[in-house]
């Protein structure tokens, strides 16, 4: 049965299965085109340096929240539009100058400006904006530009150093900080860039991303969840310098090595936890209220 693609001047009539054709195909010739800042983004998520380990997971979760929205995409007419075909060559020439200029973020968006222009191009803007969500979460497995990288490590850096150093005073521990440096009894503690929280906080980012297209319900409630990463990120890994801190008066086990590494790891986890208790805290105040109403 054919379907009626598009209302405006210049319609055309195809059945939906060569629409999807076609689409596909102009996708594959898309990752084509972008193989080379493809592989080098894929790389850049196994980079120690990068702090990028979630990305290779970005893809295949954005793929599942399309999957989950198949019978809501089926109910909207396609209605290709030119426009799309002016934003793939948008991102052909910002990949161009990206590369050209060795702007390696430019490049990297640039693939998902010129996906976006495919599915516009294939079938429609309202089909676009039904996947704005996991469109926008394809970002997350591009890593920040250098500049607002160094600015934003430099920060938590600052930032961890002086919770921490408020934190084990309050606990008793003697402590001085020089910077991004902890004078403890025997030793010094100094807060890398990886122990800054710039590891933990986009990985947080894109867990709670995750949870809430799938469990949050509400525009502004999930807007808040995704505000309030940020700062759990940031508690989290405050907390894990405590940690080491004290562990470093005390043989200093976790201080180094995969003790330390693994203690990072449960920080995200710790951090995650902290969204999904309080999402359920805010459902619980709204329940209460609820009731105080009725």
């Amino acid at each position: 049965m054919p379907t009626k693609i598009g209302t405006r001047s210049g319609e055309i009539v195809a059945p939906a299965a060569i629409t999807h054709i076609q689409a596909l195909a102009a996708f594959g010739l898309l990752i084509v085109a972008f193989w080379p800042i493809l592989t080098a983004m894929f790389g850049s998520w196994f980079d120690n340096l990068a702090y990028m380990e979630h990305g290779v997971l970005v893809a295949p979760v954005a793929g599942w929240m399309v999957w989950s929205k198949r019978a809501q995409l089926s109910e909207i007419p396609r209605e290709p539009s030119t426009w799309g075909m002016v934003w793939m060559l948008v991102g052909a020439i910002q990949a161009c100058f990206g590369m050209a200029a060795h702007w390696v973020w430019v490049s990297r968006v640039a693939v998902i400006v010129s996906l976006a222009g495919g599915v516009m191009a294939f079938y429609g803007s309202k089909t676009l904006r039904a996947l704005s969500f996991p469109m926008a979460t394809l970002f997350l497995m591009i890593a920040p530009p250098t500049f607002l990288y160094e600015r934003l490590t430099l920060g938590l850096q600052l930032l961890a150093s002086r919770l921490g150093e408020a934190v084990l005073e309050a606990m008793g521990y003697p402590v001085l900080r020089e910077g991004n440096i902890l004078e403890l009894v025997g030793g010094k503690l100094s807060i890398a860039e990886a122990c800054s929280g710039i590891r933990s906080l986009p990985a947080i980012i894109f867990v709670t991303t995750t949870y809430d297209f799938f469990v949050v319900e509400g525009k502004l409630l999930r807007i808040f969840l995704l505000i309030m990463s940020a700062p759990i990120a940031i508690l989290g890994n405050g907390l894990r310098i405590v940690v080491t801190g004290i562990a470093s008066q005390h043989g200093g086990q976790l201080t180094q090595g995969a003790a330390h590494e693994t203690l990072g790891y449960l920080t995200v986890a710790m951090s995650g936890t902290g969204c999904v208790l309080l999402h359920l805290a805010v459902l619980s105040i709204q329940k209460a209220r609820r009731s105080r109403r009725g």
